[in-house]
């Protein structure tokens, strides 16, 4: 993937609740990325401004954007797609079949943040509905339905690590 303004890179990364943004937030972290968990909308301008004037300090900034903002998360879309006409953010998109996400969050046997008095379909097929137009926008879906979180850790890796950075060859 190129290089963003200046060198720095910015990553918004969004998805499906259980479709492992955390993961990839920890995955990132470790390729020393500075990972902002659970930001607002309305924060990411104010990320990337803060990110210009540091410099060298924030060199790679990955923003988790989700459904958890309630409020905050309704102009989501159109913050989002400002941000990405005014910079050179990258939008990745998380996604799981919906099948995978109740197992998923069986397993952990939390409830969805969009459940409500509903079942567990109830709110993933809302944050679904929720999220179809981040998902239509965005640079990349991975689709992390087959994926364990070692293999995605990896697959993280792959995209956004040192190693993927596209190098001058010498002859």
């Amino acid at each position: 993937m190129s290089d963003g303004i200046d060198g720095r890179e910015m990553l918004i990364v969004t998805g499906m609740s259980g479709a492992g943004r955390s993961t990839v937030a920890n995955a990132l972290e470790d390729l020393g990325w500075y990972v902002v968990d659970n930001l607002p909308p309305q924060m990411l301008r104010p990320l990337v401004d803060l990110g210009a004037h540091t410099g060298e300090a924030f060199p790679k900034i990955a923003a988790v954007v989700d459904v958890r903002g309630g409020k905050l998360f309704a102009d989501a879309q159109q913050l989002v797609g400002e941000l990405r006409e005014s910079s050179d953010a990258r939008l990745v998109f998380l996604d799981a079949t919906d099948a995978v996400l109740v197992r998923r969050f069986e397993q952990v046997r939390r409830p969805h943040p969009l459940q409500g008095d509903g079942t567990l379909l109830d709110g993933i097929l809302a944050e679904r509905a929720r999220m179809a137009g981040l998902r239509e926008q965005s640079d990349l879906v991975i689709d992390t339905s087959d994926l364990n979180i070692h293999q995605l850790a990896t697959r993280v890796g792959e995209l956004f690590g040192e190693e993927s950075a596209p190098r001058s060859s010498s002859p």
